[in-house]
């Protein structure tokens, strides 16, 4: 057998030129532009496909995070970026498990560039999609494949409509842009590992992809997980029967070769703690068991929606399990076994296969841990975005091996031709049909609500949209019917109270925002707007009070500080309500009403300063 790893192939297949290729260089040169024009195709597809989300706005998280969000404002705010988790510019009151500063690096910039020109952010988002389909093209031919089957895989991830989420919405870049760095790192290790001349030079440059990978997302830290895949099942000892000093030799050996990667994770790991002020934070308190009779039917959701992406949705109603059953859990679990125990009887027919079994299982490991999502929470088809690589390499393969034979078109069997044609039509199809949805904010929560009646998130958001829209009827409806049936549920409660206060029906308000500082006590905008409504309501003196409430929890909040000195100054308080409008322009310089507010009371000061300095 040839020697594998320094080809960087998992398979003898890889096209050498020797002497005797030479009489045919030529047709040689035309394969290879074919296969060139092969994946220009793919990605001329794939951005066609795509190509209607430019017309769509910014919707879900988008608005929090990047339209109102200050940081994404201003480069003033970048070293903060490293320094706290993805949230804290909007909720700096509270703990966050997301350590990603080179998202929102990326948002600075297209923020600077673009402002909020949303088909622009829009277009970047399947730019970043292109780079990553293209780089899986280049992973598939690297390890193994021929470059019809590697052009066939770039069409099945770039269609696959799994990954809807992660395109055609704004914020699910982090998918694309953590795929380009771990790819990116992945292939600069294997181009280590085959140039002899340059390899501190490759390795150099892995390693800072990688690194850069991690502060992008957390599910960066699979990639030591990769070269291990990689270098078993690509090396000698793959297939020998297992033997103490044969595993302990390749050990010693991989170890030596992926030990500046683990070093690196070694320093991830105090830098995230110091930010997030611990490495995770339980969000949902799940018991061991919950958590075991939870995984068969995730696992089995995402291979469903591998396998057979219809019906797509960004919201689902997946509750933990808290008592299994056979549909909940049993069946699940069995549809699991049995899809392993097919891909481990793939993964020992070939090499290349067994790695793409690991590339396909390895990222899903760590959403396991679902104590740190949201309750109800769990199942999002973005996180399938890197599994799906492998997911496309493994059928890439199988359809070359069923497809064989005669005749050939463009340098690959016409029957593997055809079939790559209706595959690409289907995906196309179900790609365009289901991203409809993320046009703009009312579109997207009303069809998740379809999708997933009982999902609280859903329902709740919907009826913000619909309050934000002047439909306040509606709006109340809903908000009501998901306390009645969560009532420790604290964004409709909130909102609940929210929407009373701005139909002007304070009693309703007061009482549903006393309710909502009961389920969370460390919001502060909860305390503002109490604090507005008995303003409203003429007890000027329990008004201060929650806004002062509301200042010692978020010091810097946007108006906090406004209102605050506009009930001071009712009160007949000028030197406490100038104090509090120039705390608000020190927070807010262009705030022009506190601007005129500090104006309008300095003028009277100084005149009675000056009166009473003139007195005998």
């Amino acid at each position: 057998m040839p020697d594998e790893i320094s080809t960087n192939a998992c398979s003898p297949s890889r096209e050498r030129v020797t002497v005797q290729d030479q009489p045919a260089k030529i047709p040689a040169i035309a394969g290879t532009l074919s296969f060139w024009l092969g994946i220009a195709v793919v990605l001329a597809l794939t951005f066609a496909v795509y190509g209607r989300t430019l017309r769509y706005q910014f919707v879900l998280d988008d608005r929090g995070q990047i339209v109102e969000n200050p940081a994404v404002h201003s480069w003033h705010a970048v070293p903060s970026y490293f320094t706290s988790h993805v949230w804290a510019a909007i909720y700096p009151e509270e703990l966050g498990n997301y350590y990603r500063p080179l998202f929102l690096l990326w948002l600075r910039i297209n923020d600077a560039i673009f402002g909020n020109q949303a088909w622009a952010w829009h277009l970047t988002t399947i730019l970043a999609h292109l780079l990553t389909t293209f780089l899986v093209y280049l992973l598939a031919w690297r390890v193994g494949t021929s470059r019809d089957v590697a052009v066939l895989a770039a069409l099945i991830f770039g269609l696959h409509p799994a990954h809807i989420e992660a395109v055609a919405w704004v914020s699910g870049v982090t998918e694309p842009l953590l795929g380009i760095l771990l790819l990116a790192s992945f292939l600069c290790y294997l181009q280590a590992r085959r140039d002899g001349e340059c390899v501190l030079k490759w390795k150099l440059i892995s390693l800072v992809l990688f690194a850069l990978a991690m502060l992008e997302k957390e599910t960066a830290l699979v990639l030591p997980g990769f070269l291990l895949a990689y270098e078993w099942i690509c090396g000698p000892e793959w297939g020998r029967p297992p033997r103490d000093r044969r595993i302990l030799t390749w050990s010693g050996g991989a170890l030596r070769r992926i030990w500046p990667y683990l070093f690196l994770i070694l320093l991830y790991f105090p830098v995230r703690i110091h930010a997030l002020k611990g490495f995770s934070h339980p969000v949902t308190p799940l018991r061991t068991e919950q958590l075991l009779f939870t995984w068969p039917s995730l696992l089995w959701f995402w291979i469903r929606h591998l396998l057979w992406p219809v019906g797509l949705s960004t919201f689902y109603d997946f509750p933990a399990v808290v008592h299994p059953t056979l549909r909940n859990f049993i069946l699940p679990a069995i549809l699991d076994v049995c899809t392993g125990i097919v891909l481990v009887a793939c993964a020992w027919r070939s090499r290349a296969v067994a790695f793409f079994v690991m590339w396909l299982a390895l990222p899903l490991i760590p959403l396991l841990n679902i104590r740190v999502f949201v309750a109800d929470d769990f199942a999002h088809d973005r996180y399938l975005y890197l599994p799906s690589v492998g997911l496309a390499v493994l059928v890439a393969i199988g359809l070359k091996k069923v497809c064989v034979g005669q005749p050939r078109w463009l340098g690959m069997p016409a029957s593997l031709l055809v079939a790559a044609t209706c595959l690409a039509a289907g995906l196309s199809y179900g790609t365009i049909t289901e991203s409809f949805y993320f046009n703009d904010n009312l579109t997207f929560y009303a069809y998740n609500l379809a999708k997933a009646p009982h999902n609280r998130y859903a329902e709740s958001n919907y009826a913000t949209v619909l309050g934000e829209g002047g439909m306040y009827g509606p709006a109340l409806e809903s908000f009501t019917d998901v306390v009645n049936r969560y009532p420790t549920f604290w964004p409709a409660t909130y909102n609940l109270a929210y929407t009373y206060y701005k139909l002007g029906r304070l009693p309703e308000a007061e009482k549903y925002f006393l309710e909502a500082i009961g389920i969370n006590p460390n919001k502060p905008q909860e305390y503002l707007y109490l604090g507005m409504t008995r303003f409203k309501m003429g007890r000027t003196g329990e008004a201060i009070a929650s806004v002062q409430q509301a200042i010692a929890i978020r010091p810097n909040g946007y108006g906090y500080h406004f209102a605050l000195g506009i009930m001071l100054k009712t009160q007949g308080d000028l030197n406490g309500a100038l104090r509090e409008f120039k705390a608000e322009l020190a927070n807010n310089p262009g705030e022009q009403a506190a601007a005129e507010q500090v104006k309008e009371i300095e003028n009277p000061l100084k005149g009675n300063s000056a009166s009473g300095a003139g007195r005998p």
